[in-house]
């Protein structure tokens, strides 16, 4: 069975963690997780975008001129798309971008770019994830400094709503290159948008659970 090394955050090995290889050994598969990243992006699009048609745009009412004898084209009024200020034919109307993407694939591409992390040395196990502190230089020595990374991070927690984890978000938030989440909340896209990986015991061990179901 895999293991990997839990670590303090100055970088010390404290003990290790056993790894369900159904998770993290799981294959890399390219083309689920593109399907994934665009299921996921799709699904955020505002799609409040619109634009009026003929029967939307002001004026119309009595016809412009009378239909035959004066030498101009025909018209029936002046909302028609040739016209100036006329309505626009076929614009974009409000829609819902997202598709229904099956759990069970979308379950899959995270275990595929989670194990992929394993498997390239950018994921790191640290034994808690709860700081005493709000400020975001503490957080940034704490990742630069104690444990050596640089890049972009992903901080990873069980989850729950107390001081610490309340500092850990507070203390990430000014900071550009570092983001939190908690476990039952990583998406793909931060995922393979992270560099390195951080997550606590307890969350390794929640993805463990919920991933290998």
């Amino acid at each position: 069975m895999a293991e990997i090394e839990i670590r303090n955050w100055k970088n010390k090995k404290v003990g290790s963690l056993p790894l369900d290889e159904a998770v993290f050994d799981y294959p890399l598969k390219e083309h689920l997780i593109y399907e994934a990243v665009c299921a996921y992006r799709a699904a955020g699009r505002a799609g409040t975008h619109s634009t009026k048609n003929r029967k939307n745009v002001s004026g119309g009412g009595a016809k412009p001129w009378r239909q035959k004898g004066t030498g101009r084209a025909r018209a029936g009024d002046n909302r028609s798309p040739l016209w100036r200020h006329g309505g626009t034919v076929h614009g974009p109307q409000p829609r819902d971008y997202s598709w229904k993407f099956p759990r069970k694939m979308r379950l899959n591409a995270l275990k595929s770019a989670l194990a992929q992390k394993l498997r390239d040395g950018k994921l790191v196990c640290v034994d808690k994830m709860e700081f005493d502190t709000h400020k975001t230089g503490e957080l940034e020595n704490a990742v630069g400094n104690g444990l050596g990374i640089l890049g972009k991070v992903l901080l990873v927690h069980e989850g729950g709503a107390g001081v610490g984890v309340q500092n850990l978000e507070r203390a990430a938030g000014n900071n550009p290159r570092l983001k939190v989440h908690r476990a039952l909340g990583v998406n793909i896209v931060d995922l393979l948008d992270c560099e390195v990986l951080v997550a606590s015991e307890s969350a390794i061990k929640k993805l463990n659970e919920v991933l290998a179901s």
